[in-house]
């Protein structure tokens, strides 16, 4: 096993208008599980989410953040990647108790939508994808996604455990000539990956061993690491849409505001002298 390995690397078919991404995460995945305990269920679709996002950012290029969020109205109510340009994601998952253990992807999120949301750091230009969720998987949400809102074919092949996440994203070129039956061949293979591939192989091994008789062109690999954008500033600007009623309320009972962050789990601790320096600020 490729052990602690977090990247994301990019490949190109010389003579074929498709390109594709591989990724692969383990200690950063194992980071997000160890900030806090998911169901299993949960645990596997946040996984395949995050594994997308990753995939996706190296798809949607921006200098800023792009956010994949599945939103439900079932036991499943939301999951939610951000990346960064640099390389920098987290993840969350919101669920009700009840959630079944056993039930399927769309069953958990029918009635639900799929936002993509691409922000650019630069300027308050953002884009925003929605799409309803009618799909048996994620991977199938996302292939859909593009298909109709870019008029792109694209497949996803996502390995996940509990110790690490993998993937492939092969895509149509666009603006190239079509060329169908190559790219059901190029699928047609990438479905043989095996997840013991994916975890065992480096990129360039993996991509002989499907594609040995194409030409494929590999770029360096690109980092990826857990990392929060969480901060006490940002806590203080929540805290600042509260009611002085609400305030006084909080602090009368508890003797403090907390603010816990959903990605990362941490706390933030707030008194009341701390609560009167941000009402003076």
């Amino acid at each position: 096993m490729q052990s602690n390995v977090n990247m994301f690397q990019r490949f190109l078919f010389e003579n074929l208008p498709i390109r594709g991404e591989r990724v692969k995460l383990t200690s950063a995945w194992q980071e997000i599980l160890n900030r806090r305990e998911y169901p299993a269920i949960v645990q596997q679709y946040l996984g395949e989410l995050v594994a997308t996002t990753a995939l996706l950012s190296a798809t949607i290029k921006i200098e800023g953040r792009l956010t994949v969020q599945i939103e439900a109205t079932g036991a499943l109510q939301m999951l939610v990647v951000q990346i960064t340009h640099d390389g920098g994601f987290r993840a969350t998952a919101t669920y009700r108790d009840d959630l079944p253990e056993n039930a399927t992807f769309k069953a958990l999120t029918e009635g639900g939508r799929v936002v993509i949301t691409a922000e650019n750091a630069n300027s308050n230009n953002s884009y925003q994808g929605v799409i309803p969720l009618i799909d048996e998987s994620i991977s199938a949400a996302i292939e859909r996604y593009f298909e109709t809102s870019e008029q792109l074919r694209t497949a996803l092949f996502l390995r996940n455990s509990q110790d690490e996440l993998g993937g492939l994203l092969l895509q149509r070129i666009p603006g190239e000539m079509e060329d169908e039956d190559a790219f059901n061949r190029v699928c047609h293979l990438a479905e043989t990956v095996t997840g013991e591939e994916l975890s065992e192989l480096d990129t360039q091994t993996l991509l002989y061993r499907l594609y040995s008789e194409d030409d494929v062109r590999l770029f360096d690999a690109e980092p990826l690491h857990f990392h929060c954008q969480c901060s006490r500033e940002r806590s203080e600007s929540m805290l600042k849409q509260l009611s002085k009623e609400e305030v006084d309320e909080i602090l009368a009972e508890d003797g403090h505001l907390s603010v816990t962050c959903e990605f990362c789990g941490k706390t933030y601790d707030f008194t009341a002298q701390d609560m009167q320096a941000i009402e003076h600020a």
